[in-house]
């Protein structure tokens, strides 16, 4: 993602509608959830719609989480879950493969990666085809449940447990480096809903710690997602010619459902 933002254009803004769904559905049209008619999007014509029509490959893997499935609203080709969030691992009864059922679970699947391998696998037959391709990936990382590949988590042990305090400071003064936040800007205070890392527990510390470690192998595995399509894209001569926009909704989910956490989650079996 990196590469992709040093070597093409960075906005300095962007909003987002506050919520995944909607934000998706602002996206796919063009208008504001509501007028688009939310969920249902019944108010609306989505870009795969308008593209389709035009004569493109349309295409897309991911989370759904709006109503019907992504073939009634102009993608030909669709894998992916239509709930709003599915287990990683496991993954659940929504999952589908252009409108059929799709359970081909292993003990190798992971959410993240199998969007990047039905993606290959569609934009092998739009090059096929012939025609231009449009391309839609909604990956679930990094919304909970956190659930990361065990070697990713294991490249973030520790790096957390300096605390959120300091390490929002460091963000902020990066921000303010690369020119997204001006130079006079202060560093805001913390909600009053949060504690100053001092205030916790030495349990509460390391299980916070670890959580977000979790949460960094996700957006890490989505990284390295990105980096194997790019690279197909390349090899197959495609990549100049290719429009690539990636762009994030609301971050980090406010709900707490991870009180549960073994750390590490492989301990004792």
């Amino acid at each position: 993602i990196d590469e992709l933002a040093q070597s093409g254009l960075r906005f300095s803004q962007f909003y987002n509608t506050a919520k995944c769904h909607s934000s998706r559905v602002s996206l796919l049209s063009g208008l504001y959830c509501t007028q688009a008619g939310d969920e249902s999007l019944s108010r609306a014509t989505t870009i795969a719609e308008v593209v389709s029509e035009a004569g493109y490959f349309t295409s897309m893997a991911g989370k759904w989480h709006l109503d019907r499935e992504p073939t009634d609203f102009g993608f030909q080709r669709y894998w992916g879950h239509l709930s709003g969030m599915t287990d990683f691992f496991q993954g659940d009864s929504t999952f589908r493969l252009n409108g059929a059922t799709w359970n081909g679970f292993d003990e190798d699947f992971y959410t993240t990666d199998a969007n990047v391998d039905y993606s290959i696998k569609f934009l092998d037959e739009a090059l096929e085809s012939g025609k231009p391709f449009f391309h839609y990936i909604a990956f679930n990382a990094p919304h909970y449940p956190l659930q990361a590949p065990r070697e990713d988590i294991e490249n973030y042990l520790g790096i957390y447990s300096k605390g959120w305090g300091q390490i929002r400071e460091d963000r902020y003064i990066k921000q303010q480096q690369l020119g997204i936040f001006p130079e006079s800007m202060d560093l805001p205070s913390l909600p009053e809903h949060m504690q100053d890392w001092s205030e916790l527990t030495p349990d509460q510390q390391e299980f916070e710690s670890f959580r977000m470690s979790v949460y960094a192998a996700m957006v890490d595995r989505v990284d390295q997602s990105i980096g194997r399509l790019l690279a197909y894209l390349e090899k197959k001569g495609v990549k100049e010619n290719t429009l690539i926009l990636i762009c994030s909704d609301n971050g980090g989910c406010p709900f707490e459902r991870s009180k549960n956490l073994e750390i590490p989650p492989w301990e004792g079996g």
